[in-house]
């Protein structure tokens, strides 16, 4: 997309008139170095360069506060009423990799299909996607370009807060694939709280189905023994169910541990519970911040009046190298 440099009109004629206080309007070296280069900056900077859009969003990653979850008298719903929320910063930084993930990227480019978005030929051949490249549109290629050039990431130690922007051509499809890396980070999230639940819980209930087997089997045992037609108790009829009374309170014993390990399990799966706090949702861009017009042509000229003061001082200490030979 063309956009006229007509507001920076007087800072062009600013920099044309410094080309000309300096004398090299006439000089060759300087014509190659400086003048074509910001010449050519010019006119892609007013004709050629597309606009970018940025939308930025703002996300935490929370977990369970430690020392909410340190009081457990109150029992477990107890613990629930009273849990708080703490900064996970290890774990944002899991989103932050997910993000820059090529997962991520086939999960973007399936609903989004964004690899054919940045490839649009009205987008000028510097910025779409295998512009200069055009050789190379392969998935890893463009892997590469979603890094440099789609998104980015900076991560503030001291809030944990993290904070995705990323950029397009068109201000809606910076919005939407914004919208969607927060969703696909909230949705792995979650797939991860799932599993460590499960992991942590899956040994405490088999050791509270083994435990209660082992109970059920020694009631029936005991409920036998009592239906068995007795004339009157002998000495091993009196020996065989004191046995079965110490099998009983030992498994009753074991069952009750077993169930206050489950709840302890519980508990420390809700202390490692994550949970994606969006601080600020994407924005919607509504004018493009990028590229930098005006600054784009300065650095042009100031690199190339850098470039032709070195070549200059060479060809002069050539010169006069030659000159004393």
């Amino acid at each position: 997309m063309s956009v006229s440099i007509a507001p920076y009109k007087t800072q062009l004629l600013s920099l044309l008139g410094s080309i000309n206080k300096i004398g090299i309007a006439k000089n060759k070296l300087a014509i190659g170095l400086v003048i074509i280069p910001t010449a050519i900056s010019m006119v892609y900077f007013s004709f050629i360069a597309s606009d970018i859009y940025i939308s930025e969003s703002r996300f935490t990653i929370r977990s369970a506060s430690k020392d909410s979850m340190s009081n457990l008298g109150g029992g477990f719903g107890g613990v629930i009423g009273k849990m708080g929320l703490n900064n996970s910063e290890n774990d944002s930084y899991t989103a932050e990799n997910f993000i820059q993930s090529r997962d991520a990227l086939a999960k973007l480019n399936e609903k989004l299909n964004i690899k054919a978005a940045y490839s649009e030929s009205s987008i000028d051949r510097l910025h779409r996607f295998a512009g200069i490249r055009f050789w190379d549109s392969s998935l890893e290629r463009f892997y590469e370009y979603y890094l440099s050039s789609i998104v980015g990431i900076a991560h503030d130690d001291s809030s944990g807060i993290t904070t995705l922007s990323v950029r397009a051509f068109d201000p809606k499809l910076a919005y939407v694939v914004n919208q969607q890396l927060n969703e696909l980070s909230e949705a792995l999230i979650n797939r991860l709280n799932l599993r460590a639940r499960q992991d942590m819980l899956e040994f405490a209930q088999k050791e509270v189905e083994l435990a209660r087997a082992k109970v059920e089997g020694i009631n029936q045992k005991i409920h036998q023994f009592r239906n068995q037609k007795q004339t009157g108790p002998s000495e091993q009829q009196v020996a065989v169910f004191q046995q079965l009374g110490s099998e009983k309170d030992f498994a009753d014993r074991n069952l009750a541990a077993a169930f206050a390990s489950l709840e302890q399990a519980r508990i420390e799966a809700i202390k490692k519970q994550l949970y994606l706090e969006r601080v600020a949702e994407p924005s919607k861009p509504d004018q493009a911040l990028e590229p930098k017009r005006i600054r784009g042509i300065i650095t042009t000229f100031v690199l190339g009046l850098v470039l032709w003061g070195i070549a200059s001082m060479i060809i002069a200490g050539v010169k006069e190298h030659q000159h004393h030979a």
